[in-house]
């Protein structure tokens, strides 16, 4: 294998693909990133943990055929610190050294072959759903938040994804907050799926699309596996098996006090009040009375903290608490200017929503006063 590519080229591509790459891998050739040379001037640059794999092929001046894979984390490394200049990579077959010059620097790094690299099963289906990558990334980032993390093979710690004709239907819950969110894309095939996708999925997804330049994402579901593609680069993952819970029977539809706040003041206030929340419980006080919210935390070794701000609220008085994370992780995925808040009472679960997102919806469950 030989072949000469743009330093930024193969810098771009390793950060894209390399975040598959296993920390700790049971087989060291899991640690790698593959690098083979193809016979249309394309490199293909492929990472797997056995869970995710994903692969991105760039352009570059080939001389000779072949493959080798090398330690990702220094080989990132050591193409990063390189000038901005063309970079030489040159296979000793032997050894499995490969070489990397560029400028008036030199590296050997050892590699291991690629034969013991495992064969990246991507599912072959004609069944792919077109559709606008702009909805998906947005309803990722106002699921994600929502994903349990305390067992990644519950169906909890996934997040839940449909397509049925021309919406998109994306949820997570964790038992304390559940965030639910329906987009309308354009699904010309009127193709259907539903799965529980695992949130590290979709995280390295979002990190993997950062600065593309295409408008539209096609995914096909197989075989336990789901698969992103686009014009350079492809993304495989098992999903998760499991029922998803039925979500939809738990919003409710029957809260009949609301609120309507500034989220940036919300927000604000939340984080001056937080100062002094107990660590532990992060527990913070929403008083609702005649346009009227007051915030507070008490910490008896510590002290107390108040924040007061202007809202539109007409109901009877309400005094009801929050984990206030919960809360600051909903409004800081939502991009409009007003929350609006429904209650029905003290113990009951309140939705928290965009004013004018009808279908972006958080339903967070309040904690007993003492």
């Amino acid at each position: 294998m030989k072949f000469t590519a743009e330093k930024e080229v193969i810098n771009n591509a390793l950060n894209v693909v390399s975040k598959a790459a296993a920390v700790r891998g049971i087989q060291p050739v899991l640690s790698n990133v593959l690098m083979e040379s193809l016979e249309n001037n394309e490199i293909k640059l492929c990472a797997t943990d056995l869970d995710i794999s994903v692969e991105m092929n760039i352009k570059a001046e080939i001389s000779e055929i072949g493959g080798i894979t090398l330690p990702a984390k220094k080989l990132t490394e050591i193409i990063s610190k390189l000038p901005d200049e063309k970079v030489d990579f040159k296979l000793d077959k032997e050894s499995n050294i490969v070489e990397i010059k560029c400028g008036r620097s030199k590296f050997d790094i050892k590699g291991i072959s690629a034969s013991e690299f495992p064969p990246v099963e991507y599912p072959e289906s004609d069944d792919f759903v077109e559709f606008e990558i702009e909805p998906f990334l947005k309803a990722i980032k106002q699921t994600l938040f929502a994903a349990a993390t305390y067992d990644m093979n519950n169906v909890l710690s996934g997040i839940f994804c449909k397509i049925e004709d021309n919406t998109l239907e994306m949820a997570a819950l964790d038992g304390n907050r559940l965030a639910r969110v329906k987009e309308d894309i354009e699904n010309k095939d009127k193709k259907s799926f539903s799965v529980i996708i695992p949130s590290r999925t979709l995280k390295e997804f979002v990190s993997i699309v950062t600065g593309v330049e295409d408008e539209k994402v096609s995914i096909t579901v197989k075989n336990g596996q789901i698969l992103f593609k686009l014009s350079d680069r492809f993304m495989a993952s098992r999903l998760i098996e499991g029922q998803y819970p039925n979500y939809e029977q738990l919003i409710p539809t029957t809260n009949d006090k609301r609120a309507k706040i500034e989220k940036g003041k919300f927000l604000s206030s939340l984080d001056r009040v937080a100062t002094m929340v107990n660590e532990r419980t992060n527990i913070v006080k929403l008083s609702f009375n005649n346009d009227n919210l007051q915030i507070t935390a008490d910490t008896p070794d510590l002290g107390d903290s108040c924040d007061e701000i202007p809202v539109e609220y007409a109901g009877e008085n309400m005094d009801i608490a929050f984990n206030y994370r919960y809360i600051q992780d909903f409004l800081k995925v939502m991009e409009v200017d007003n929350i609006l808040v429904e209650m029905d009472g003290s113990l009951s679960g309140v939705l928290y929503k965009s004013e004018n997102e009808k279908d972006a919806v958080c339903l967070i469950m309040p904690v007993q006063l003492t």
